[in-house]
């Protein structure tokens, strides 16, 4: 029997074992899934949203128990763990919220003789996808939304955190009704292959842009509807009137929470070259400060990557940096020896190039390469200078400025001055190589859904 090791980055240890799914459960499940959704279909949007109140509320008192295997499970620092749980909560509230002025009938003509009007129904059953670095998060965003509109969910977690996914599964099978409306798999890529070729009515893909592709094109095979979340290296830029204190502290939270292992993260700084040397000082000084240590420890500002995979693939990329010149200000080395598990030292890169592995790639770890920069053109040209276009951050005090650079910025996302950006009703989702489709609010209810357009007398 092939199972799945659910392992602690932060030492390495066995937390546990998961059976990894087959092509006959997977098969099965699918068939009970597209049952169940015609049942959970038939109830009205009230019915449905008054069972995933539930839903939420049992997972609300589940918080502790949830976030320290959270920490235990994939390195997330438990105190951003209990955070983001609380976080992920507000989203799933405000979807169930937001249901019935999003989802109920829009008016597009009316006469004395005539309405028209659009409804939105479900698509059927989601075949979902998620990655590892936000286990309830990346649930939550990306399944709520469909069992909200009538959709089935059959949900392929990652195979890095495979105990939270029995987690999940557990309360959303003891809360929901007796058929089937949502069921989980097991395993790696290959699971996932055979989930999304099974007979599923759209694909929900959050992870990287190279499995997005492969995804994009089963679905254009089966004539489906695909929603695509991939990954980004989001550029940060410093102008030489911004409020440098507040702009460092922003970078550096966009850039080490969850050990920068997260897609909208800041991962590439362009600072103007007359206060270059002043936020280098003040970001190194910050980096070097974080308290680094076992996730699960209450105290620990810094955790572990998830895995030693995601280590030595981190520890490539700044190697090569440093080999072809780059200059570790602050840290630039691996921590594994010495602490025993997937640890890296924050790390800031200065005397980068373009064509360094940290510039072109997605980097998924603690460590930020930064740029000089002389004039607006050059630092929007820079903050281009990538294939995805997830999320983007502009540091300014000229109001004109901020919207001029935002407009010109390749990216579905832009922060100014550290504004949040990420909220339930805002979409979700990225220009070029970082997918397609959106993730809340409106704009997500509509792209789990197809409308349906009702003309009639009066």
């Amino acid at each position: 029997m092939a199972t799945l090791k659910s392992v602690n980055p932060s030492n390495y240890q066995v937390l546990g074992e998961v059976r990894i799914s087959t092509r006959d459960e997977i098969m099965g499940r699918v068939m009970l899934l597209s049952r169940g959704q015609k049942e959970w279909a038939d109830l009205s949007l009230g019915k449905r949203v008054k069972i995933l109140r539930r839903v939420t509320d049992a997972f609300a008192k589940l918080k502790s128990e949830f976030a320290l295997l959270e920490s235990q499970e994939m390195g997330m620092p438990l105190r951003e763990a209990l955070a983001d749980y609380d976080g992920t909560l507000d989203f799933m509230n405000w979807y169930l919220d937001n249901a019935e002025k999003y989802l109920g009938p829009e008016t597009t003509f009316e006469s004395e003789t005539e309405i028209h009007q659009v409804f939105r129904e479900p698509l059927g059953v989601a075949g979902v996808i998620i990655p590892w670095n936000y286990p309830f998060l990346n649930f939550a965003w990306s399944t709520f939304q469909s069992l909200i509109v009538g959709n089935a969910v059959i949900l392929k977690h990652s195979e890095e955190c495979p105990l939270s996914g029995q987690f999940i599964e557990a309360v959303m099978h003891k809360c929901l009704p007796s058929f089937e409306v949502f069921a989980e798999v097991y395993g790696g890529g290959d699971v996932g292959r055979m989930l999304v070729n099974e007979d599923i009515n759209l694909i929900h893909f959050v992870g990287s842009c190279k499995t997005g592709k492969t995804l994009y094109k089963t679905a254009a095979d089966k004539f489906i509807r695909a929603v695509m979340e991939l990954g980004g290296s989001a550029p940060g830029i410093i102008f030489d009137d911004a409020d440098i204190d507040s702009a460092v502290n922003s970078v550096c939270e966009f850039r080490l929470a969850n050990a920068g292992q997260y897609c909208d993260g800041l991962k590439r700084l362009i600072v103007h070259r007359d206060v270059f040397n002043e936020v280098v000082e003040k970001i190194a000084n910050a980096f070097s400060a974080r308290r680094i240590g076992m996730a699960e420890y209450e105290t620990t500002e810094l955790g572990p990557l998830v895995s030693k995979r995601q280590l030595d693939l981190l520890v490539r990329q700044v190697r090569d940096a440093k080999v072809c010149g780059a200059k570790a200000v602050t840290g630039g080395d691996s921590l594994e020896k010495k602490m025993g598990g997937a640890f890296h030292q924050p790390t800031v890169l200065t005397d980068v190039t373009p064509d360094m592995l940290v510039w072109k790639q997605e980097v998924f770890g603690p460590v930020l390469p930064i740029l000089r920069f002389g004039n607006e053109d050059e630092a929007v040209r820079l903050a281009n200078d990538t294939s995805y276009g997830l999320g983007a951050y502009v540091y300014t005090a000229n109001k004109k400025r901020a919207t001029r650079v935002a407009r010109q910025i390749q990216s579905g996302m832009v922060s100014i001055n550290g504004t949040n950006y990420t909220t339930p009703w805002n979409p979700f989702g990225g220009y070029k190589g970082s997918g397609m489709g959106r993730e809340h609010g409106k704009f997500g209810f509509h792209e789990v859904t197809q409308p349906k357009v009702v003309a009639r007398n009066k």
